[in-house]
């Protein structure tokens, strides 16, 4: 992987003469409506139920960070996150931020997995460190290589006749990448939909799969043969997590390339993938890998191994979390799978200043840290509060 340097960056931070010691933590456990239900194998989300940090230095300078709780796919429920944020604020407070890196390493030592609480908690401090040295996030943590995106459209309805007529829209406003959420309805109604939805997006937008682990090996070999006239760039998590020997199977019938998701959540998972051929791409994400340094040092080795990449925020977290994302996307230069956001979902934005789309694109924020800016009161009305 390439990343865009940026010395003036260090530099700045090395030359800043104060400390920029951390005195505060406070926590926002929220429960988010989405803007309608998103269905998915397994489960159907109406509320995001995600985690912010609020991080504080002894100079004023404030931090934000977003993770979304996950119990399917890490674990980590809401309440478990805050507790896991208290114990990791005890082994960083009092840090320079300056010294993000000896941080980081300190949470990561301080307890096991927990990796959206890792995340929030690390995107809080690199936002910090942005906003007390004046500079972005993206040159906290190696540069960018581009300064606009392609975010894909999820399609998650419950008949392929919604889904149908959900792409032919988002279509017409500008998205060109979506992503098809299959093993929700009969094999039957996938197959069709994904057809159906090419028809309406037409030969040249790019259209992926996503089952969630949630087809049986029968049904994926029946999507990936039916489903051909389709063009899908590529099949998302098809199979569970564990059954890596029949991922491989799938992926070498060589008809559609298959995406790792659930089963992607560490360096040597994406190894394992790669030795048993059960993978010709990888998505990640940063309440998998513990944050934005872990996901591109996971990228780089993804890349080294000849895969393909996704960066996708988890469904639903807000313009916060999702220019986390983008930032890391922004910096790799083999980006071959797209970018998933997911603040577009949420009924409300609690961001001053979110993400805006245009023409299927959306620009990386510049401003300093992460480049947006947190609406307390409007988190403040989502709060939820801590079981006793």
């Amino acid at each position: 992987m390439t990343l865009a340097s940026e010395h003036s960056a260090r530099t700045i931070i090395t030359q800043t003469e104060s400390p920029v010691r951390l005195v505060r933590m406070d926590l926002f456990p929220v429960a988010m409506p989405l803007a309608r239900p998103m269905k998915m194998s397994g489960v159907t989300i109406r509320h995001a139920e995600n985690l912010f940090v609020r991080l504080e230095a002894a100079d004023g300078s404030i931090g934000w960070g977003e993770a979304a709780s996950a119990p399917t796919m890490t674990g980590e429920t809401l309440w478990g996150m805050t507790a896991a944020a208290q114990l990791i604020w005890d082994a960083i407070k009092g840090c320079d931020a300056r010294l993000h890196l000896d941080a980081v390493q300190r949470m990561q030592a301080c307890i096991y997995g927990n990796t959206s609480a890792k995340s929030a908690v690390e995107m809080a401090l690199v936002d910090l460190l942005g906003k007390a040295c004046g500079i972005s996030a993206g040159a906290i943590i190696g540069g960018r290589v581009r300064d606009t995106l392609e975010p894909m459209w999820m399609l998650g309805n419950a008949t392929p006749k919604a889904d149908i007529a959900e792409a032919r829209a988002k279509h017409e406003e500008g998205y060109r990448f979506f992503k098809l959420k299959v093993g929700t309805k009969t094999i039957d109604n996938d197959i069709d939909t994904a057809l159906g939805v090419r028809g309406a997006i037409g030969p040249d937008a790019k259209l992926c799969a996503d089952a969630n682990g949630g087809l049986s090996l029968a049904d994926a070999r029946r999507l990936i043969a039916e489903a051909q006239p389709a063009a899908l760039l590529y099949l998302e998590q098809p199979l569970p997590a564990p059954a890596l020997g029949d991922l491989a199977e799938l992926n070498r019938l060589g008809i559609l390339p298959i995406g790792i998701d659930e089963g992607i959540h560490s360096r040597g998972d994406i190894e394992t993938h790669a030795a048993r051929g059960a993978a010709a791409g990888v998505s990640l994400k940063l309440i998998k890998l513990g944050g934005m340094l872990a996901t591109l040092d996971c990228a780089a080795r993804a890349i080294e191994l000849g895969l393909a990449i996704n960066v996708a925020a988890k469904v639903a977290e807000s313009s916060l979390a999702s220019a986390a994302a983008s930032h890391v996307a922004a910096a790799l230069s083999d980006f071959d799978w797209g970018l998933s956001l997911t603040q577009i979902y949420l009924e409300h934005d609690p961001v001053l200043d979110p993400l805006r789309f245009a023409d299927g694109t959306v620009a990386v924020p510049t401003g300093p840290g992460l480049g947006v800016n947190v609406d307390e009161d409007a988190l403040r009305a989502y709060q939820v509060p801590v079981p006793r």
